[in-house]
């Protein structure tokens, strides 16, 4: 005769597809806030190459009593006394006062958050869309 209380060894199909599926859940869950995640990192990145462009633009002004005339100035070879490496040459560069002044805008992937906005404020710009930051010469 055959018994039927024999150790049961290994899992049952069901036990196998919840476990499969808690996984499954986890994994998607996880790998969209990761995705986030380097989003934001490569925004960080971009905001803080205008903050060091701001201060080689800055020391550039030191040099020649005016700010470059255009972007490409600043892309050119003229400018790696000030900056060896320009990073993401997507930004917009803006000559305010007459040479006396400038703005950088460049757009973000996710956004800083109120960062953004306020950065907008800071140098003159109404707020218009929550994904660019911008930074001035004051």
């Amino acid at each position: 005769m055959l018994s039927f209380n024999k150790c049961r060894r290994g899992f049952s199909l069901i036990e196998l597809l919840v476990v499969i599926s808690i996984i499954g859940v986890l994994s998607a869950v996880l790998m969209m806030n990761f995705v986030g995640t380097r989003e934001r990192s490569r925004d960080a990145q971009k905001i803080q190459n205008l903050n060091s462009l701001k201060n080689a633009l800055r020391l550039y002004y030191n040099d020649a009593q005016e700010y470059p005339d255009t972007k490409s100035i600043i892309i050119g070879s003229g400018f790696t006394g000030y900056m060896r490496n320009v990073g993401d040459t997507s930004f917009n560069y803006t000559l305010l006062n007459n040479g006396d002044g400038f703005r950088l805008t460049i757009g973000l992937e996710v956004g800083a958050g109120t960062d953004d906005e306020e950065s907008q404020v800071r140098c003159g710009i109404a707020p218009t869309s929550p994904s660019v930051y911008a930074v001035c010469s004051n």
